[in-house]
């Protein structure tokens, strides 16, 4: 079974990283973004969404390599001033992420279990 998360490198240390369900239920929690533009994200972001949603898969990468966590937007956003690529680098996973899991993975999970029935 694969990983469900992929590590990114900040300033030379790794960072778990995820965009799954938790990670975008988390996202919705402290944005007024709804479910419904999720499929939008990118598209005209506020740098507080875009620091926002990579603190969202940084905690969620986390929880699932069973790291501890405890970094909080600010810090989020002091990495990305001591690494300018690392918003890419999240953004990049979290496209990734999104695209792949929710499209092909979540349908094909979707069908062996309506199959099954």
């Amino acid at each position: 079974m694969a990983k469900s998360y992929e590590i990114v490198i900040i300033n030379g240390k790794d960072y778990p990283c995820r965009f799954g369900m938790a990670a975008l239920m988390e996202f919705t929690k402290h944005t007024d973004i709804k479910i419904n533009d999720l499929g939008n994200l990118g598209n005209d972001m506020t740098m507080e969404e875009a620091i926002t949603l990579c603190w969202c898969g940084l905690k969620d990468g986390a929880r699932k390599a069973k790291k501890p966590f405890n970094l909080d937007p600010y810090d989020v956003a002091d990495l990305i001033d001591e690494d300018q690529q690392a918003i890419e680098k999240m953004m990049e996973v979290f496209a990734n992420q999104f695209n792949t899991e929710m499209d092909d993975e979540g349908n094909a999970k979707a069908d062996k279990k309506v199959r099954k029935k």
